[in-house]
């Protein structure tokens, strides 16, 4: 594993900033990865990286080193949640990966990418990104009551990679009954954690009477995951696209790592009331397999093959 670090280095040589940077990282993660096991592979490599490189006086480009960084955590752990950046003396700035998402969500209609109904009344949602709930309440809130007389529903999820889980969280509930309790238990190696029962609904509910289907695709990740993973695993949707991404764990706070980054380490990780599992590095599996641009098409003759003729 490490030949690779070497070579997205070999252009940008790790200065005395990056190496205590690594070691930095090393110790965060063996003390907060959610899984102990691959927490103490992954510092003692990024260990023995910062040993063997010598200290030179010019250093490499912040943002070559984080992008290489980032890319070898996530393929040495297997985890798309690994996130490393440079850090500025502000708490955030536009190149803070946070502010930018932030800023983006107007444009992209805070997530709510397209309401439309087809023919057979089937209403279809399609949500890009999952951003923080205070900020896109308005438009979930008017979806729901567009959508609210359908006679099924299509939720789009494909390309949807991942935000707060204080949105998804409301979204799975709109379509349960109250009082099934808790459907993922959350883990974590360094703190105890409890979970609600479920979550308040503040748009109109559409109920689990109607049928419902849940598009996914390769770039589904994260928060929309376990969107679907969870109405799948209590049968009221079916899952129709390809298998996404497999990010199940949950990013905590970024940590300062060295003088100049910030790192970002998956440290919980939900589990499956139901399955006693999760979707982690094999994503979630659809009932329906149709490529990413079919999978439209596909739900909407599926769903007029349940409604009545």
């Amino acid at each position: 594993m490490l030949d690779a670090l070497f070579l997205s280095f070999s252009l940008t040589q790790l200065c005395p900033i990056e190496k205590a940077a690594l070691n930095d990282a090393a110790d965060r993660i063996e003390y907060a990865y959610v899984l102990e096991r691959e927490a103490k592979e992954i510092a003692a490599d990024l260990r023995a990286v910062t040993a063997k490189i010598d200290a030179v006086v010019q250093c490499g480009d912040p943002k070559s080193f984080t992008s290489a960084t980032t890319k070898y955590l996530r393929q040495m752990s297997g985890d798309g949640h690994f996130y490393i950046e440079p850090r500025s003396d502000d708490t955030f700035t536009d190149d803070d990966w946070l502010t930018s998402w932030r800023k983006a969500a107007p444009s992209k209609g805070y997530g709510i990418r397209n309401v439309t109904i087809y023919k057979g009344n089937i209403g279809h949602l399609q949500i890009s990104s999952f951003y923080e709930l205070e900020a896109s309440f308005a438009r979930y809130d008017a979806a729901f009551e567009l959508l609210s007389d359908t006679d099924a529903f299509i939720l789009d999820l494909r390309g949807n990679g991942g935000g707060s889980p204080e949105t998804e969280r409301p979204l799975i509930w709109t379509f349960l009954t109250p009082g099934l309790g808790p459907l993922l238990t959350i883990e974590s190696r360094i703190e105890s954690l409890s979970v609600p029962s479920e979550v308040p609904v503040l748009w109109k509910r559409y109920g689990a009477e109607r049928p419902l289907v849940v598009l996914i695709d390769g770039d589904t990740f994260s928060a929309p995951e376990a969107v679907a993973y969870t109405l799948q695993s209590v049968d009221r949707a079916v899952i129709i696209g390809e298998a996404s991404g497999g990010g199940a764990h949950l990013l905590d706070s970024g940590v300062p790592v060295g003088e100049a980054f910030t790192l970002y380490v998956p440290t919980r990780r939900p589990v499956g009331t139901r399955t006693g599992g999760n979707w982690e590095g094999v994503g979630v599996l659809p009932d329906i397999e149709a490529s990413s641009e079919d999978a439209l098409e596909t739900a909407i003759s599926y769903l007029r093959a349940q409604l009545p003729k």
